[in-house]
């Protein structure tokens, strides 16, 4: 009897080291701490390729990152890779706090201007992202970028002068292979690929150059416009403009003589480096010059080039900041029968 009795009391002892030993309220009792996980947002969460030029300025990855759980965000690493580029293995300097719970990334990757990064079409670059926390737990995520050599035109877009009846194509965007767009709110008649005609005020989102002719008045000539340009009443496109819920904002800088039809032609080349350069090298801030010499300076950029002559070369940014090149190939000589006929080539 007394055996059994020492047997009761010491199972109740152990029980209650073990029921103690179990007590989340009491550290160092046996609580097992949740695993940290980390988490990032890299240029917005995208999961998708980013399309960048075959010679990029300056390629950007940025984004928070946050850790729960116990440990604390111990090291941060970036590591750029290049697909096409054995050898181009690169540890990037990056701005982060660490020992906290969260931080954010910020790397500018800008290539040096002696020695540029000039990538093949569908070349890619990979960032890694490796995030070590205060348990020594490494976690990984990247961005990557693919190089797209320039978009151009399939052919000369031909538009239609302000009174041409028969060729309704007045605007142009770049978007959707350079879709024109017609006058007014309704769809009639086809364009000059027999696709048919978009309406603009529907579809003003997407809608980047005007082209407006008054032969007769000396001042305007053949002439393009931002679709944001502030018409006067009774003026140009003021009418039909009027109607766009949506103006987007285009700056032209007029090239000249510092660019030739050569350059433009040879633009589309992957060779061709420095056509590319030049485009890059264009500050729309009013105060440019010509980035081969540095010293010439160029007309400010504006959002309307009248006037416009057979052949010349006009420089762009669109809305969204995406750079290119016009050819004018032709211009109307009069307002019923002539048309506009250019020719575009854009970095992606």
């Amino acid at each position: 009897m007394k055996k059994t009795i020492k047997s009761i009391v010491a199972m109740l002892a152990l029980s209650s080291i073990l029921f103690a030993s179990c007590d989340p309220d009491k550290p160092g009792t046996g609580q097992v701490e949740p695993e940290s996980t980390v988490s990032m947002t890299l240029n917005g969460g995208t999961r998708k390729e980013i399309v960048i030029n075959q010679y990029p300025d300056t390629i950007k990855v940025s984004g928070p990152i946050s850790i729960s759980g116990a440990a604390k965000i111990a090291k941060v690493e970036v590591r750029r890779s290049i697909l096409s580029i054995p050898g181009s293995y690169k540890v990037m300097s990056i701005d982060s706090t660490l020992s906290v719970t969260s931080t954010s990334i910020n790397v500018n990757d800008v290539p040096s201007p002696n020695n540029p990064l000039i990538l093949i079409s569908d070349d890619k670059i990979t960032y890694l992202v490796l995030v070590t926390d205060s348990k020594g737990k490494l976690t990984k995520d990247s961005v990557v970028f693919v190089a797209k050599p320039l978009s151009f035109t399939p052919s000369s877009i031909i538009l239609g002068a302000t009174a041409n009846g028969l060729n309704n194509s007045k605007f142009l965007g770049y978007a959707n292979n350079f879709q024109s767009y017609s006058i007014g709110k309704d769809s009639v008649g086809t364009d000059q690929f027999g696709k048919k005609y978009k309406p603009a005020r529907n579809n003003s989102n997407l809608i980047d150059f005007v082209f407006y002719s008054n032969i007769p008045t000396a001042t305007v000539k053949a002439a393009i416009y931002s679709p944001n340009y502030p018409f006067a009443a009774n003026e140009g496109w003021n009418a039909e403009i009027a109607t766009w819920p949506v103006k987007r904002n285009t700056q032209f800088i007029r090239l000249g003589s510092n660019f030739s039809i050569s350059q433009f032609n040879n633009a589309s080349d992957p060779s061709n480096s420095a056509v590319i350069l030049f485009l890059r090298g264009l500050k729309f801030d009013g105060n440019d010059v010509n980035p081969s010499d540095n010293t010439v300076k160029l007309a400010a950029p504006t959002n309307k080039i009248a006037k416009l002559v057979d052949q010349e070369v006009i420089a762009f940014k669109s809305d969204e900041g995406k750079l290119g090149l016009m050819l004018i190939a032709k211009v109307p000589t009069d307002d019923i029968n002539g048309n506009f006929e250019v020719q575009i080539k854009m970095l992606p």
